[in-house]
């Protein structure tokens, strides 16, 4: 058994306190900023290739909040992501199936948590994120909890279902709205933050809008196509 005070998270408050002024006092590790611990544990990664199943473990000792985060934030980036969406699409469909069943605590099978991705792209990937988080973080805080409290699991994680399905689907860009409706979706149920749940309620809906809107499009433009 992982002796306490050695635990990742222990470890990544020391890290923290190391690099803040000496005279402040000491964070407790359920408060160390959740960009510290993402920031700390990927740059430990010391290999080429990275498991589905080592990326979601790198917050095993955090919420399915923070975990759902971890991976939608990527996609919240305005670039193609084909090595990503589909496999974090998949884990995010999982994990929101789950959350909308009432489940504590987050599984995916062996098989999927077997694949893997190259280790430096995903460290890429997350130093990007990281400056964006790190501003969220100064803005999120507990307001409205009535709006954010545990009765919202369930509707969330049925929404953040739809939208995690949206992400594995073959659309140029079609990760970004849902990445960042379920981006704000987990940082403001993690904090308790009712304004920031329901700002991704409205990101959600414009998402499913936009999905809907294109694919309508889509289909109209091939069924003219087929029949000029």
């Amino acid at each position: 058994m992982t002796d306490a005070a050695h635990s990742p998270e222990k470890q990544a408050a020391g890290d923290f306190m190391s690099n803040t002024p000496r005279h402040a006092a000491p964070l407790p590790p359920h408060l160390v900023p959740l960009s510290t611990i993402l920031e700390n544990r990927t740059d430990a990664l010391g290999r080429e290739r990275i498991l589905i199943g080592e990326v979601l473990k790198l917050l095993d000792d955090r919420s399915t909040w923070a975990l759902l985060l971890l991976l939608a934030l990527p996609m919240a980036i305005p670039i193609p992501a084909p090595g990503l969406s589909v496999p974090f699409g998949a884990c995010m469909v999982l994990i929101s199936a789950q959350l909308a069943v009432g489940r504590d605590h987050a599984w995916i099978p062996q098989r999927l948590a077997r694949r893997s991705m190259d280790a430096r792209a995903f460290a890429k990937v997350v130093r990007n994120v990281l400056p964006t988080l790190r501003r969220l973080e100064k803005i999120v805080r507990p307001r409205k909890r009535w709006l954010a409290g545990d009765w919202m699991r369930i509707p969330v994680g049925v929404v953040c279902l739809i939208l995690a399905l949206i992400i594995t689907l073959p659309i140029p860009l079609g990760h970004v709205v849902p990445g960042t409706a379920i981006s704000l979706f987990s940082l403001g149920m993690m904090e308790r933050d009712g304004v920031t749940v329901w700002a991704g309620l409205a990101t959600a809906i414009a998402g499913i809008v936009l999905v809907i809107l294109a694919s309508q499009g889509f289909y109209t433009g091939l069924n003219h196509w087929l029949h000029a």
